[in-house]
């Protein structure tokens, strides 16, 4: 989805789910997607939290269930400036995102396979890092006893040529996509905006062909960082925002 298409204003319809707080001012939804381990006393919520209007707290969920959780629902409403009139209302919740299957190398095979050995946990790197030749790392694991490490270079000759002797049959160097240059750059970026687009984390991942993109959670996308997002490399940036339009 296009980052434009993630962004609305007053009067649109969205659609949110969060954890249902109730207090003496009225029915909340918390959008928190990063938790700590600290015990919260009952209705406490964060700064991420949003009024909800019309919501039916008898319909909160109290047990677990395939996509729910006790205490989360998911909403979908007209949107009142930091606030949701709310029309649908579900206990279930999306299922969470299935991460990247790092299983079969993108690399041809070696004539004798991939060596079945873990990886030496001592590899020296040198410099592939800090000059942007090695832009992301992964390890693949083809089968029980088979560890891979699958590269994103920008430069493939001097990464294979430093890593290849210590890692028989158990490398492989892909092109990336993007350079060490460009991912410093968009976390610069959001580093510079984080209180006023109102991130609430981002980090670089890797896909199922170890090539790199950054992961951005956030409030809602306003236009301003949908075009800052549109102007970026197709795929280097993943928006996911607590708030979308419906």
């Amino acid at each position: 989805m296009a980052a434009r298409d993630l962004v609305f204003e007053a009067e649109d319809r969205v659609r949110t789910w969060g954890q249902f707080v109730v207090g003496p001012d009225g029915d909340w939804l918390d959008l928190a997607r990063v938790h700590d381990l600290i015990s919260k006393p009952p209705g406490w919520k964060s700064d991420r939290s949003i009024r909800l209007i019309g919501a039916d707290a008898e319909a909160v969920p109290t047990d677990f269930g395939p996509n729910r959780v006790p205490g989360f629902v998911s909403v979908v409403g007209t949107w009142r400036d930091e606030r949701i009139e709310v029309e649908a209302q579900s206990p279930q919740i999306p299922a969470r995102e299935p991460s990247a299957d790092w299983t079969d190398p993108p690399c041809p095979r070696p004539p004798g396979g991939w060596r079945r050995d873990a990886l030496a946990w001592d590899l020296d790197y040198g410099d592939l890092e800090s000059s942007g030749a090695m832009v992301t790392r992964v390890i693949f694991r083809p089968s029980a006893g088979q560890e891979v490490l699958v590269v994103a270079a920008t430069d493939l000759d001097a990464v294979t040529r430093q890593l290849s002797p210590h890692l028989p049959d158990q490398l492989c160097v892909v092109p990336s996509l993007f350079t060490r240059a460009q991912l410093d750059e968009v976390y610069d970026v959001l580093l510079a905006r984080w209180r006023e687009w109102r991130l609430e984390s981002f980090g670089t991942g890797a896909d199922a062909q170890a090539q790199p993109f950054i992961t951005a959670e956030l409030f809602r996308v306003t236009a301003e960082m949908a075009e800052w997002a549109e102007m970026q490399p197709e795929g280097l940036v993943r928006l996911r925002p607590a708030l979308s339009p419906a």
